[in-house]
């Protein structure tokens, strides 16, 4: 197993799944799994008796893209005004991209920042509209 260095992050969007755009500039992201879990009580006479089960319910995925803003490219606010569903890609690297992960997602927030020490970035976040898929290629 080979370690990933996180610096070259590729992310591509898409209104269709079909053509594909890399996002300029998104060099980090970072996807959340998230697992629903219901309980079961049942009477117990006793507290010694008193164990609940547990049972897988409801998944959703979210998560955050970052970078550096470029002035050439609005499409993430643009998407994010006009409340549009996108497809995503993301790739841990530009050097190996036999894993991705593919969904499709509300873009939710942009933050633009601009300090007086570092270029102007941009961070979105994001919530998955149905499956989230890891792609293995071989």
């Amino acid at each position: 197993m080979a370690a990933v260095v996180g610096i070259d992050a590729r992310i591509e969007i898409s209104p269709d799944g079909n053509s594909w755009t890399q996002l300029p500039e998104r060099n980090e992201f970072s996807i959340s799994i998230k697992v629903d879990v219901a309980e079961h009580r049942v009477f117990a006479a006793t507290l010694a008796d008193a164990w609940v089960t547990k049972q897988r319910t409801w998944m959703s995925w979210s998560g955050s893209l970052q970078g550096y803003y470029d002035t050439a490219d609005d499409q993430i606010f643009d998407k994010v005004v006009a409340g549009a569903v996108v497809h995503l890609r993301f790739y841990d690297s530009f050097a190996n991209d036999s894993k991705v992960w593919r969904g499709q997602a509300l873009l939710t927030s942009v933050e633009h920042s601009t300090g007086t020490d570092d270029y102007s970035t941009l961070s979105v976040d994001f919530e998955g509209v149905g499956a989230l898929t890891r792609i293995v290629k071989p």
